[in-house]
């Protein structure tokens, strides 16, 4: 992510419903980057977890699910 250059042109291109999740304690690449991320995505909702690094602990699993059924939900296929 740190070294793509083309990155930020490419996530304007994405046109399919976006959930963002991202960290806040991660220490690898800063929440900065996931609200970067989300706002270069027309129509991104961006989900903050508070408490998680660089990693994917069982904790947050529960609230990532809470925003991410109702995100998969409203998509019609």
């Amino acid at each position: 992510i740190l070294s793509d250059t083309t990155r930020a042109e490419q996530l304007s291109r994405i046109t399919s419903p976006t959930l963002v999740v991202h960290g806040k304690a991660d220490p690898l690449v800063p929440f900065a980057h996931g609200e970067d991320t989300a706002q270069r995505i027309t129509g991104a909702t961006l989900l903050g977890i508070d408490g998680m690094g660089h990693d994917l602990p069982p904790e947050p699993v529960s609230q990532i699910l809470d925003a991410l059924i109702p995100h998969l939900q409203a998509v019609k296929p």
